[in-house]
């Protein structure tokens, strides 16, 4: 089966590459620069970090809603996330707090790390770099660096988190520039779509694994 993340990805997949096709009824299909067609590589580039942030956004609040639904005791949930989510109490320094892991209050408060981390990171995680998405879900779902799993047939897993980067940087200048330093090729935004669709099926396979050891349920 697939995550409700992947899906709406695919589905958005879709709508990147009528791009593909408004570029060709405006400049054909011959080779050679094309002119006055920019500004749909601008804009794909800038839609495609917008579906790899929300399958990563997705990707993480689901997978955080199944693994404290399927938790049978708080064990199960990852030790740095449960950490994560007692330091608050901790820094309140009320020790009236505590009762609240009382008769399964642990869920309450694991709720309430996850809207923490949702406040601090999900809507608003408008560079959704390698360090960015990394970090997301350490404190989320405990993975310690969810990178690693980026790799494949002539591609290590630092290359991937490099060509990602670079590409989410060419996003950066556009929004903030409009146009990039240079002109960007139809090639670009091609190579780009590709790449995020390595990484999202890398990212969904290795957390369904992750989550059905833990659970042994499975999650997709």
């Amino acid at each position: 089966m697939t995550s409700l993340a992947k899906t709406a990805f695919e589905a958005n997949k879709i709508d990147i590459e009528r791009l593909w096709e408004i570029h060709r009824t405006v400049a054909g299909h011959g080779a050679g620069r094309k002119y006055g067609v920019e500004v749909l590589n601008r804009s794909a580039i800038v839609f495609i970090t917008a579906c790899w942030e929300s399958f990563i956004e997705d990707l993480a609040t689901q997978s955080f809603d199944f693994l404290l639904d399927n938790a049978k005791k708080h064990e199960v949930i990852p030790a740095k996330v449960r950490n994560y989510a007692a330091r608050k109490l901790v820094d309140v320094k009320d020790p009236s707090r505590l009762w609240e892991l009382a008769d399964g209050g642990w869920r309450d408060i694991l709720r309430a790390h996850k809207q923490s981390v949702y406040d601090d990171w999900v809507g608003t995680l408008n560079t959704p770099k390698t360090p960015q998405v990394n970090a997301l879900y350490s404190q989320l779902l405990g993975i310690p660096k969810l990178s690693e799993c980026w790799y494949w047939q002539k591609m290590s897993a630092v290359n991937a988190e490099s060509k990602l980067d670079e590409y989410i940087t060419i996003r950066g200048n556009i929004a903030h520039r409009i146009r990039d330093e240079h002109p960007i090729p139809k090639l670009v935004p091609q190579n780009f779509l590709v790449h995020i669709a390595q990484l999202v099926d890398r990212t969904e396979s290795y957390v369904e694994n992750y989550l059905f050891e833990l659970t042994e349920v499975k999650p997709f």
